[in-house]
């Protein structure tokens, strides 16, 4: 488990400071990441976030089903009650994982579309490594195309690999192949595969969700045979001159794409886009995943108040807290696991 001193204890919640000390980082096994590691992974992570899921879904009084968008696989949540301003507004959620673990039902997902109610398509992208690039790219901007389509003002929320998948969606739409969304809530998005920047080396064995070597094996098994290099796969290396949706961006002080979140922050505000950046205290990567934790719940106050505003609201749904206990709960995009708990 990853060390917290009393120093720090001091700075972060109580729920917090037990998650951080009964967590590790799953290790991954020497070599490139196989199907059968990633299948293994993903079998698990079912295993414990089938029931979580279930739980927010009733006490949300959400429905979930799947559905097709322009050809892609799509996860559709939609609130108890829709407010008629929201009728012609939607949601477009990516998920994390490395692009390789996790699922379209995911919590954030869930309560993207209960809190600011509002119809959510969550996108089942292919995995890899089965699917490389640009294949999960090319399935969230048809998905994104679809639902802009149909909808007269879309926002979208992805973290981590989805953050990746939907910063190039938004490029492309802006270049002309559909309407861009009013504003992104970015949770840390992994903006550059070449796994670079200071927090992969300073938070490197400080983040209870992930280690560089795990990630640079995600990327790698992403990539195929494409360079990091490439814009679409690496979009801090992308060219936003002719701007960007409004934006926020989130990271922790212990995650290990917080050089992700700084960089890509001082990009955009250097091409004139309206951006902000939340650093959250010694919190890691994809934090906000934990239901309960009151930093997490913070930070998708602000994500989700900032979407809100940029959809002409005034006031968040009122939600239950806290959803579950904390202790020992994992998601479908984690890649940490109990204390003690086999790995697959």
């Amino acid at each position: 488990m990853v060390d917290v001193a009393d120093i720090q204890a001091q700075t972060l919640s109580a729920e917090a400071v037990n998650y951080l000390r009964s967590n590790n980082p799953i290790p991954l096994p020497p070599g490139p990441l196989t199907q059968a590691t990633a299948d293994a992974i993903n079998q698990q992570l079912e295993a414990q976030t089938g029931p979580l899921l279930e739980q927010v879904q009733a006490t949300l009084r959400l429905r979930v089903q799947a559905e097709t968008m322009g050809g892609s696989r799509v996860v559709v949540i939609t609130p108890h009650s829709i407010k008629p301003h929201r009728r012609r507004v939607a949601g477009v959620f990516a998920h994390g994982g490395g692009f390789a673990l996790g699922s379209a039902h995911d919590y954030n997902a869930y309560r993207m579309a209960h809190d600011l109610g509002i119809v959510v398509y969550s996108v089942d992208y292919s995995l890899s490594p089965r699917a490389q690039f640009p294949i999960a790219l090319d399935e969230t901007i048809a998905a994104y195309r679809a639902v802009s389509e149909r909808y007269r003002k879309v926002v979208v929320v992805g973290f981590s690999a989805g953050g990746n998948l939907l910063i190039s969606t938004i490029l492309r739409a802006s270049r002309g192949g559909a309407d861009p969304p009013e504003a992104a809530g970015l949770f840390t998005p992994a903006v550059d595969l070449r796994s670079i920047g200071d927090s992969y080396v300073a938070n490197d064995g400080r983040d209870p969700l992930a280690t560089r070597d795990a990630l640079t094996k995600f990327s790698a098994a992403y990539l195929g045979g494409t360079r990091p290099t490439n814009p679409e796969a690496s979009p801090i290396l992308a060219d936003y001159n002719d701007g960007f949706v409004p934006t926020i961006l989130t990271t922790g002080t212990r995650d290990l794409l917080q050089s992700d979140s700084v960089r890509f922050y001082w990009k955009l505000r250097e091409a004139g886009t309206s951006v902000h950046l939340r650093t959250w205290e010694g919190m890691w990567h994809a934090f906000e995943q934990i239901p309960g934790l009151p930093e997490g719940e913070q930070n998708m106050r602000e994500v989700f108040g900032f979407l809100d505003e940029h959809l002409g609201g005034t006031r968040l749904t009122e939600h239950p807290t806290p959803l579950s206990p904390l202790a020992g709960v994992v998601s479908p995009n984690m890649l940490s696991t109990p204390t003690g708990n086999p790995t697959p």
